[in-house]
């Protein structure tokens, strides 16, 4: 059965800035009553404001901090103790354009691996490795919109930043195998989280089959590596959708293997030595 993936590119939720008018009221020169009315409106200006913002934090709360990510949050943290796990994260990015924000990771060079819907029809391109607190702007250098797969290119100039080695060889995997994913999920940034290989499975409207992995993958991680026990990426996440898993139904993060588009990936940098 082909399963339909739902993309986990994270749109932008601003709170727009409330504009406030008043209009100036005449007042009749009628001693301390004129200033006890200019001290109450003063007052119940600042009430609403601060009410208003509240009521601002108050409903945007929920979204950050429910029942669903703080474990997240507590998982990550005790995630990036490792070593390895830190390590990982100083070579994943924040890709971020004029209609929303995802995950992208560089393979060295400048390059960056993302997915396509993450990039696709905006106006700009912003690339930043929050543990360096460098951003760059980048340019498309290659891409299989087909496969949901994005390569950027920013110019770091001599820099040797942090990344993250791709297992370029077919199928370096098995069902059941760990894996880590680093990534930028809901209203966060560098989350580190754990799960397991469950297999490739069918996806409708796409000819190559996705690797379906048993981890918590939301929106905002479209674009991380899935790193197996070596520390190579042997994926990247593009989508979620409920799958048939030992006799359940569950919902699965989708991947798109790196061999998948090895070709595009040769026609960029140059092939590792064996």
């Amino acid at each position: 059965m082909e399963n339909h993936p739902n993309h986990n590119k994270e749109d932008h939720n601003p709170y727009e800035d409330e504009e406030w008018d008043f209009e100036s009221e005449e007042e009749e020169d009628d001693g301390g009553s004129s200033a006890t009315r200019r001290k109450w409106i003063r007052n119940t200006i600042i009430f609403l404001l601060v009410a208003a913002l509240v009521g601002n934090i108050l409903a945007f709360w929920p979204q950050i901090y429910n029942m669903k990510t703080l474990p997240l949050l507590f998982k990550s943290k005790e995630l990036s103790s490792q070593a390895k796990i830190q390590s990982y994260k100083e070579a994943v990015v924040l890709v971020s354009t004029d209609n929303g924000k995802g995950t992208g990771f560089h393979i060295n060079g400048g390059y960056i691996v993302t997915n396509y819907h993450v990039i696709e029809d905006n106006g700009y391109i912003i690339v930043k490795f929050p543990e360096h607190s460098q951003s760059y702007k980048a340019e498309l250098s290659g891409s299989d919109p087909d496969l949901d797969i994005a390569i950027l290119k920013v110019d770091i100039g001599n820099q040797q930043l942090p990344f993250i080695e791709m297992e370029r060889n077919q199928k370096q995997w098995e069902p059941g195998d760990p894996i880590n994913v680093i990534g930028n999920p809901l209203f966060f940034t560098q989350i580190a989280i754990e799960g397991a290989v469950i297999g490739l499975v069918p996806i409708q409207g796409r000819q190559q089959p996705a690797l379906a992995l048993d981890a918590p993958i939301y929106g905002g991680n479209s674009g991380s590596p899935v790193i197996n026990e070596h520390g190579k990426a042997i994926a990247v996440v593009y989508a979620t959708t409920d799958i048939s898993h030992q006799d359940q139904m569950m919902r699965a993060g989708l991947a798109v293997p790196v061999a998948d588009f090895e070709s595009l990936l040769l026609k960029l940098l140059p092939p590792e030595e064996d």
